[in-house]
């Protein structure tokens, strides 16, 4: 999920040989992630790579590099698509999750071909021509896009903002996506199509890869928007249908941003498959991604509501990751003394990258309403980045 900073939407550690990070990860001891609760509970152990503040990565992809958090999340995404049971379509996800390079944009080798592109889908009334012009329509591309795990989960003001918040974020939506399964199946004694609903939210953020492109600033490329969503969702569904994954598979992936509930949800997931299938440059009907009145295949499977009930991992994260960055600026202020054109630029997005890939944002929201939560958060804060 992406574009929720109003919250709204219904519907690893190996680095550059000799690089000074790479020389901490191996040289600082393990340290153990806790919050030290009431009673003295710990929630998470974790192995975490402390730096100086002025020994701070700049390179966000360094940052998701040296995090187990995300190195474990990424490692979890993989064991659980190991489970789909069809070997071409295992094959096929696999494949993508380890190199996501869209595939798709051999379609675009210029300027040209982007621009006929744009103008399909203004005629199609896919685009708003008022609010994304033809240079901002694709991302930049030079044939090859940074790692999965190396993301932020969506642009960077709402969730998982950090290296690495990709795998948090799918890493969690594969979790409850699974477990929906399971539930189903213990509750009411029958199987749904699991191996379409694990690969459609697997493969459902596969191009924020290339849409979220780390910038010097230590910030991402800012996202447009395309057929009313976040460029990164039809994108991403142009991908699948380049390479030619089963239909049911990208009808369920589409409607992770939206189940088809009612006729006007089933609209705007009809649309984000005519926009990619125009990406992509297949016919949407022959594909049998909708059916020749303009409609999604009926009867409805229940994989695509599936799927869209395990992308509500933003309910939280979206407020989590926007309270914790307030946090940390606060933090960073007060305990490292950063200016306030510090905490606008460069040397503060560092910051909450690397504390965001090492801690999450989601535990330092946890942390912060708990008893003397500032200085718990900061407690956990001063582990990551020393003075």
């Amino acid at each position: 999920m992406d574009e929720h900073n109003g919250v709204s939407r219904r519907g690893f550690l190996k680095l550059a040989a000799g690089s000074a990070l790479g020389a901490a990860i191996l040289s600082v001891p393990a340290l153990s992630l806790a919050s030290e609760l009431t009673g003295g509970a710990t929630t998470v152990k974790r192995k975490l790579v402390p730096v100086t503040l002025k020994g701070l990565p700049r390179d966000a992809m360094a940052a998701a590099k040296a995090s187990t958090l995300v190195y474990d999340s990424f490692s979890s995404i993989i064991s659980i698509s190991q489970k789909i049971s069809d070997a071409s379509l295992r094959s096929a996800v696999l494949k993508l999750l380890n190199d996501p390079t869209p595939t798709f944009m051999a379609n675009y080798p210029g300027q040209s071909a982007i621009s006929r592109l744009y103008s399909q889908l203004a005629s199609a009334g896919l685009i708003d021509t008022s609010k994304i012009d033809v240079a901002h329509l694709l991302p930049p591309y030079n044939g090859s896009v940074q790692p999965f795990r190396t993301a932020p989960g969506s642009g960077y003001g709402s969730h998982h903002s950090y290296p690495g918040g990709l795998a948090t974020h799918v890493g969690v939506n594969m979790h409850i996506t699974s477990y929906i399964c399971d539930t189903y199946k213990e509750v009411f004694g029958y199987d749904v199509h699991r191996d379409v609903a694990l690969a459609g939210q697997a493969m459902h953020d596969i191009c924020k890869p290339f849409v979220f492109q780390w910038q010097p600033d230590g910030a991402s490329l800012k996202e447009y928007t395309i057929a009313g969503q976040g460029a990164h969702h039809v994108i991403s569904l142009a991908e699948t249908i380049y390479r030619g994954f089963p239909p049911e598979v990208v009808v369920a992936q589409a409607c992770a941003h939206g189940a088809p509930s009612s006729p006007k949800e089933e609209e705007a997931v009809v649309g984000w498959l005519r926009a990619a299938a125009m990406m992509a440059q297949k016919d949407p009907v022959d594909y049998g991604l909708i059916n020749g009145m303009g409609g999604l295949p009926a009867p409805h499977h229940q994989e695509g509501y599936i799927v869209h009930l395990g992308d509500h991992d933003w309910v939280l994260s979206v407020p989590a990751a926007q309270k914790s960055v307030v946090l940390l600026k606060t933090i960073a202020r007060e305990k490292y003394g950063m200016s306030e054109s510090d905490l606008n630029g460069a040397l503060f997005n560092h910051f909450r990258n690397y504390v965001g890939a090492q801690l999450s944002f989601m535990f330092l929201n946890f942390l912060e309403a708990e008893p003397s939560g500032m200085e718990q958060a900061y407690s956990q804060v001063r582990r990551v980045i020393t003075q």
